[in-house]
Protein backbone atom coordinates (compact mmCIF):
# COMPACT_ATOMS: atom_id res chain seq x y z
CA UNK A 1 0.00 0.00 0.00
CA UNK A 2 1.40 3.35 -1.20
CA UNK A 3 4.85 1.84 -1.69
CA UNK A 4 5.63 1.89 2.02
CA UNK A 5 8.95 0.21 2.79
CA UNK A 6 9.40 1.07 6.46
CA UNK A 7 6.71 -1.05 8.15
CA UNK A 8 8.61 -4.27 7.61
CA UNK A 9 11.70 -2.86 9.31
CA UNK A 10 10.04 -1.11 12.26
CA UNK A 11 9.78 -4.24 14.37
CA UNK A 12 13.41 -5.17 13.74
CA UNK A 13 14.74 -2.22 15.70
CA UNK A 14 15.16 -1.80 19.41
CA UNK A 15 12.99 -0.03 21.94
CA UNK A 16 14.05 3.62 21.95
CA UNK A 17 11.12 5.37 23.59
CA UNK A 18 11.38 7.41 26.76
CA UNK A 19 10.42 4.25 28.66
CA UNK A 20 13.15 2.12 27.08
CA UNK A 21 14.97 0.01 29.61
CA UNK A 22 11.99 -0.13 31.96
CA UNK A 23 9.90 -3.29 32.31
CA UNK A 24 6.82 -1.55 30.87
CA UNK A 25 8.83 -0.11 27.99
CA UNK A 26 10.26 -3.50 27.07
CA UNK A 27 6.85 -5.18 27.34
CA UNK A 28 5.36 -2.41 25.20
CA UNK A 29 7.91 -2.97 22.47
CA UNK A 30 7.30 -6.74 22.54
CA UNK A 31 3.56 -6.08 22.18
CA UNK A 32 4.34 -3.85 19.20
CA UNK A 33 6.50 -6.53 17.57
CA UNK A 34 3.75 -9.09 18.07
CA UNK A 35 1.23 -6.70 16.53
CA UNK A 36 3.47 -6.12 13.52
CA UNK A 37 3.68 -9.87 12.90
CA UNK A 38 -0.08 -10.30 13.25
CA UNK A 39 -0.72 -7.46 10.83
CA UNK A 40 1.59 -9.10 8.29
CA UNK A 41 -0.46 -12.29 8.66
CA UNK A 42 -3.69 -10.41 8.00
CA UNK A 43 -4.92 -10.62 11.59
CA UNK A 44 -5.78 -6.94 11.83
CA UNK A 45 -8.13 -7.05 14.82
CA UNK A 46 -5.59 -8.95 16.90
CA UNK A 47 -2.86 -6.54 15.81
CA UNK A 48 -4.92 -3.56 16.96
CA UNK A 49 -5.54 -5.21 20.33
CA UNK A 50 -1.82 -5.71 20.92
CA UNK A 51 -1.02 -2.18 19.77
CA UNK A 52 -3.47 -0.78 22.30
CA UNK A 53 -1.77 -2.89 24.98
CA UNK A 54 1.57 -1.52 23.84
CA UNK A 55 0.32 2.04 24.21
CA UNK A 56 -1.26 1.36 27.59
CA UNK A 57 2.14 0.17 28.79
CA UNK A 58 4.07 3.00 27.15
CA UNK A 59 2.19 5.94 25.56
CA UNK A 60 5.52 7.19 24.15
CA UNK A 61 5.97 4.12 21.92
CA UNK A 62 6.20 5.97 18.61
CA UNK A 63 6.30 2.81 16.48
CA UNK A 64 3.05 1.57 18.02
CA UNK A 65 1.33 4.87 17.19
CA UNK A 66 2.64 4.77 13.63
CA UNK A 67 1.60 1.19 12.98
CA UNK A 68 -1.83 1.76 14.50
CA UNK A 69 -2.22 4.86 12.35
CA UNK A 70 -1.21 2.93 9.25
CA UNK A 71 -3.70 0.15 10.01
CA UNK A 72 -6.45 2.75 10.46
CA UNK A 73 -5.45 4.17 7.06
CA UNK A 74 -5.92 0.72 5.54
CA UNK A 75 -9.37 0.63 7.15
CA UNK A 76 -10.20 4.10 5.75
CA UNK A 77 -10.60 5.45 9.28
CA UNK A 78 -8.70 8.61 8.48
CA UNK A 79 -9.63 10.63 11.57
CA UNK A 80 -8.19 8.04 13.96
CA UNK A 81 -5.27 7.44 11.61
CA UNK A 82 -4.43 11.16 11.65
CA UNK A 83 -4.36 11.23 15.44
CA UNK A 84 -1.96 8.29 15.79
CA UNK A 85 0.28 9.24 12.87
CA UNK A 86 0.58 12.80 14.14
CA UNK A 87 1.39 11.57 17.64
CA UNK A 88 3.95 9.08 16.36
CA UNK A 89 5.73 11.75 14.34
CA UNK A 90 5.77 14.19 17.27
CA UNK A 91 7.25 11.49 19.49
CA UNK A 92 9.98 10.71 16.96
CA UNK A 93 10.84 14.41 16.81
CA UNK A 94 10.79 14.78 20.61
CA UNK A 95 13.01 11.72 20.99
CA UNK A 96 15.35 13.21 18.33
CA UNK A 97 14.94 10.17 16.14
CA UNK A 98 15.26 11.19 12.52
CA UNK A 99 16.27 8.84 9.76
CA UNK A 100 14.16 7.12 7.15
CA UNK A 101 11.43 6.15 9.62
CA UNK A 102 10.53 9.77 10.28
CA UNK A 103 10.69 10.73 6.60
CA UNK A 104 8.49 7.85 5.52
CA UNK A 105 6.07 8.37 8.43
CA UNK A 106 5.60 11.93 7.20
CA UNK A 107 4.82 10.57 3.75
CA UNK A 108 2.05 8.37 5.13
CA UNK A 109 0.78 11.22 7.29
CA UNK A 110 0.63 13.44 4.21
CA UNK A 111 -1.49 10.85 2.43
CA UNK A 112 -3.84 10.77 5.39
CA UNK A 113 -4.18 14.56 5.25
CA UNK A 114 -4.99 14.31 1.53
CA UNK A 115 -7.80 11.88 2.33
CA UNK A 116 -9.10 14.35 4.91
CA UNK A 117 -9.06 17.16 2.34
CA UNK A 118 -6.36 19.10 4.19
CA UNK A 119 -4.31 19.72 1.07
CA UNK A 120 -2.21 22.67 2.23
CA UNK A 121 -1.18 20.81 5.38
CA UNK A 122 -0.45 17.73 3.31
CA UNK A 123 1.86 19.59 0.94
CA UNK A 124 3.87 21.02 3.85
CA UNK A 125 4.36 17.61 5.48
CA UNK A 126 5.08 15.84 2.22
CA UNK A 127 7.69 18.41 1.20
CA UNK A 128 9.45 17.77 4.51
CA UNK A 129 9.50 14.08 3.65
CA UNK A 130 10.52 14.59 0.03
CA UNK A 131 13.46 16.86 0.87
CA UNK A 132 14.74 14.77 3.78
CA UNK A 133 18.12 13.44 2.65
CA UNK A 134 17.55 10.31 4.75
CA UNK A 135 14.35 9.41 2.92
CA UNK A 136 15.04 6.17 1.04
CA UNK A 137 12.15 6.75 -1.39
CA UNK A 138 11.72 10.52 -1.91
CA UNK A 139 9.96 9.97 -5.24
CA UNK A 140 6.93 8.64 -3.35
CA UNK A 141 6.67 11.84 -1.32
CA UNK A 142 7.09 14.03 -4.41
CA UNK A 143 4.40 12.00 -6.14
CA UNK A 144 2.07 12.59 -3.20
CA UNK A 145 2.86 16.33 -3.23
CA UNK A 146 1.68 16.23 -6.84
CA UNK A 147 -1.45 14.30 -5.85
CA UNK A 148 -2.37 16.91 -3.22
CA UNK A 149 -1.84 19.69 -5.76
CA UNK A 150 -3.92 17.82 -8.33
CA UNK A 151 -6.77 17.51 -5.83
CA UNK A 152 -6.49 21.27 -5.15
CA UNK A 153 -6.68 22.10 -8.84
CA UNK A 154 -3.10 23.41 -8.89
CA UNK A 155 -2.30 21.57 -12.09
CA UNK A 156 0.90 23.37 -13.10
CA UNK A 157 2.37 22.75 -9.65
CA UNK A 158 1.28 19.11 -9.81
CA UNK A 159 3.19 18.71 -13.07
CA UNK A 160 6.33 20.21 -11.51
CA UNK A 161 6.17 17.95 -8.46
CA UNK A 162 5.57 14.78 -10.44
CA UNK A 163 8.36 15.68 -12.85
CA UNK A 164 10.69 15.73 -9.85
CA UNK A 165 9.29 12.37 -8.73
CA UNK A 166 9.94 10.65 -12.06
CA UNK A 167 13.33 12.33 -12.38
CA UNK A 168 14.34 10.56 -9.19
CA UNK A 169 12.65 7.29 -10.16
CA UNK A 170 11.99 6.96 -13.92
CA UNK A 171 9.95 3.77 -13.40
CA UNK A 172 7.45 5.47 -11.07
CA UNK A 173 4.22 4.68 -12.92
CA UNK A 174 1.86 6.36 -10.46
CA UNK A 175 3.83 9.58 -10.72
CA UNK A 176 3.37 9.62 -14.49
CA UNK A 177 -0.35 8.93 -14.05
CA UNK A 178 -0.77 11.92 -11.73
CA UNK A 179 1.18 14.02 -14.20
CA UNK A 180 -1.04 12.83 -17.04
CA UNK A 181 -4.16 13.81 -15.13
CA UNK A 182 -2.80 17.30 -14.46
CA UNK A 183 -1.85 17.76 -18.11
CA UNK A 184 -5.32 16.58 -19.17
CA UNK A 185 -6.87 19.30 -17.03
CA UNK A 186 -4.47 21.81 -18.58
CA UNK A 187 -5.62 20.60 -22.02
CA UNK A 188 -2.02 19.80 -22.99
CA UNK A 189 -3.17 16.64 -24.71
CA UNK A 190 0.02 15.55 -26.46
CA UNK A 191 2.04 15.93 -23.27
CA UNK A 192 -0.72 14.12 -21.38
CA UNK A 193 -0.55 11.22 -23.83
CA UNK A 194 3.22 10.93 -23.38
CA UNK A 195 2.87 10.93 -19.60
CA UNK A 196 0.17 8.26 -19.74
CA UNK A 197 2.27 6.09 -22.05
CA UNK A 198 4.95 6.18 -19.36
CA UNK A 199 2.33 5.48 -16.66
CA UNK A 200 1.59 2.20 -18.39
CA UNK A 201 4.99 1.31 -19.84
CA UNK A 202 7.67 2.78 -17.53
CA UNK A 203 7.88 -0.51 -15.65
CA UNK A 204 6.81 -3.94 -16.86
CA UNK A 205 4.54 -4.35 -13.83
CA UNK A 206 2.51 -1.25 -14.67
CA UNK A 207 0.48 -2.55 -17.60
CA UNK A 208 -1.23 -5.24 -15.51
CA UNK A 209 -1.66 -3.19 -12.33
CA UNK A 210 -5.36 -2.68 -11.65
CA UNK A 211 -4.52 0.40 -9.58
CA UNK A 212 -3.52 2.02 -12.88
CA UNK A 213 -6.74 1.12 -14.68
CA UNK A 214 -7.58 4.81 -14.74
CA UNK A 215 -4.45 5.48 -16.78
CA UNK A 216 -5.78 3.23 -19.56
CA UNK A 217 -9.13 5.02 -19.42
CA UNK A 218 -7.60 8.48 -19.50
CA UNK A 219 -5.15 7.59 -22.27
CA UNK A 220 -8.10 6.31 -24.29
CA UNK A 221 -9.93 9.59 -23.76
CA UNK A 222 -6.85 11.63 -24.65
CA UNK A 223 -6.24 9.63 -27.82
CA UNK A 224 -9.89 9.99 -28.82
CA UNK A 225 -9.57 13.76 -28.43
CA UNK A 226 -6.40 13.67 -30.54
CA UNK A 227 -8.23 11.77 -33.28
CA UNK A 228 -6.41 8.45 -32.74
CA UNK A 229 -9.59 6.37 -32.70
CA UNK A 230 -8.09 2.91 -33.14
CA UNK A 231 -5.55 3.41 -30.35
CA UNK A 232 -8.25 4.92 -28.14
CA UNK A 233 -10.51 1.90 -28.59
CA UNK A 234 -7.63 -0.47 -27.80
CA UNK A 235 -6.90 1.41 -24.57
CA UNK A 236 -10.53 1.39 -23.49
CA UNK A 237 -10.84 -2.32 -24.24
CA UNK A 238 -7.76 -3.03 -22.13
CA UNK A 239 -9.28 -0.90 -19.37
CA UNK A 240 -12.40 -3.08 -19.37
CA UNK A 241 -10.30 -6.26 -19.37
CA UNK A 242 -8.53 -5.19 -16.17
CA UNK A 243 -11.81 -4.94 -14.22
CA UNK A 244 -15.19 -4.47 -15.93
CA UNK A 245 -16.99 -3.84 -12.62
CA UNK A 246 -14.91 -0.99 -11.20
CA UNK A 247 -15.87 2.65 -11.76
CA UNK A 248 -13.13 3.01 -14.38
CA UNK A 249 -14.20 -0.26 -16.02
CA UNK A 250 -17.81 0.89 -16.32
CA UNK A 251 -16.72 4.28 -17.64
CA UNK A 252 -14.55 2.61 -20.27
CA UNK A 253 -17.42 0.35 -21.31
CA UNK A 254 -19.69 3.37 -21.73
CA UNK A 255 -17.07 5.19 -23.79
CA UNK A 256 -16.65 2.14 -26.01
CA UNK A 257 -20.39 1.94 -26.61
CA UNK A 258 -20.41 5.61 -27.58
CA UNK A 259 -17.52 5.04 -29.97
CA UNK A 260 -19.24 2.22 -31.85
Amino acid sequence: MWGVVWLASLAMGCATTSAAGTPDGERSFREFQLAAGLRDEGQTAAAIEHLRKALDLDPSNAEAHLLLGFIQMERADYQNAEEHLSTGIKLLEKQKRGGSTLAEARNIYGLCLIELGRYDDAVLVLRESATDELNTAPHLAWGNVGLAQLRQGEYQEAVKSTMEAVRIQPRFCVGYYTMGQALWHLQQLQDAERALVSAIEADESCSNDRRLQGAWRLRGEVRARLGHRRDAVADLERCVELDPYSNDGRMCQALLEDAR
